[in-house]
């Protein structure tokens, strides 16, 4: 017998289990069409105009441009080209580091195509999860998400880890007629399920649906942008009306001060200060890229680096919670893998990391 032959077995024993004929491909198709997918919610990608327009959402921004007009009324042109460039790069530089990640992001959704096993018409057929209808029967084998809720109908010694709903990693020995969810990993034994719900009426459905409906909050760098913005105006304010009345009680010309007094209201603003912020932000948007993270929205790096305090799980969390044989020693290679597939029942985590070593 050679590691061949071994996966033959496995899948005999797998497809012993289909003892229903579960639903004809029509059944199928009428049922997608009144359920619909089953998909989880999801925002839409934002597009390239809309990422264009939340560079500009920004209280400097609002405040050099206002600048910029100011200028190009009392005929300051030069003050004027240099502050509509400053805008342009800074806007520039943002919308491609937030293009490339929202290109990045679909692409990666594109990747994940999960499948599961269906019976059709009497035969087991590999689909793409999002094709599964309630009604349908799937078949649950160790390491398989579970693709929708449903019901158990046939089991082998079937466990669960259902941590994404509660949190908790231990295995959940799931019996007949007992509920199992969309998104829970099947860790060892099997099983055959019964669909009942899927898409956004499934359990975890319901939680993406109310995470869905959370509004974007303000980035702390947002606030104290907004914060510095408004100080820097007021203060700028208060300093031109003193010298435009100083000026007044002086006895000089009335337009010689408004025009004194916006120069240096202009003067005031610092520009560059923009272009520096984003040019920091770019720079930790890269940073954390190289470690293999993906920063979506370019404010959202600083909050980041905000943090000073994660409360997490650790399994699951930090850890996958998945068993690997990574070194072995062994007098006979061969007989060991005889021994680790032929007693194996993948009852529990080390069964199931000794049997993936066997098929190797």
């Amino acid at each position: 017998m050679n590691r061949t032959s071994l996966r033959k077995v496995t899948q005999i024993s797998i497809s012993s289990d289909q003892s229903k004929s579960g639903l004809s491909n029509a059944e199928a198709a009428q049922l997608k069409s009144k359920f619909g997918l089953n998909k989880l919610p999801e925002k839409k990608a934002r597009s390239p105009i809309t990422i264009l327009a939340t560079q500009f959402k920004n209280p400097l921004i609002y405040i050099i441009t206002v600048a910029a007009i100011i200028s190009i009324i009392i005929g300051s042109y030069d003050d004027a080209i240099i502050i509509g460039v400053v805008i342009i790069i800074d806007a520039v530089v943002g919308f491609f580091q937030e293009y490339k990640a929202e290109k990045t992001m679909t692409a990666l959704r594109g990747l994940l195509k999960p499948l599961a096993r269906v019976i059709r018409d009497g035969e087991v057929k590999e689909i793409d999860v999002t094709e599964i209808v309630p009604g349908d029967l799937v078949m649950l084998n160790p390491g398989d998400f579970v693709a929708a809720d449903g019901k158990v109908i046939e089991t082998a010694n079937l466990s669960l880890n259902e941590a994404i709903l509660t949190g908790e990693s231990e295995p959940i020995m799931k019996r007949l007629d007992e509920d199992v969810y969309m998104g829970t990993i099947v860790l060892s034994g099997r099983g055959l399920i019964k669909i009942n719900t899927t898409g956004s009426n499934t359990k975890l459905g319901k939680i993406a649906v109310s995470l869905s409906e959370i509004k974007d909050e303000t980035t702390p760098l947002q606030v104290r942008l907004d914060k510095f913005g408004k100080t820097l105006m007021y203060i700028v304010i208060l300093i031109c009306v003193g010298i435009f009345v100083t000026g007044i009680l002086l006895q000089f010309g009335l337009l010689q001060m408004i025009e004194l007094s916006v120069v240096l209201a202009i003067a005031a603003i610092p520009e560059g200060l923009i272009i520096a912020v984003t040019l920091i932000l770019v720079i930790g948007m890269r940073a954390i890229l190289r470690r293999k993270g993906l920063v979506k929205k370019l404010l959202a790096v600083e909050t980041l680096g905000s943090v000073s305090t994660i409360c997490t799980d650790k399994t699951g969390t930090l850890t996958e919670g998945i068993m690997r044989v990574v070194k072995t020693d062994f007098r006979s290679e061969e007989y060991a893998i005889y021994t680790m597939a032929l007693c194996n029942n993948s009852a529990d985590s080390l069964e199931i990391s000794l049997w993936i070593m066997s098929n190797r």
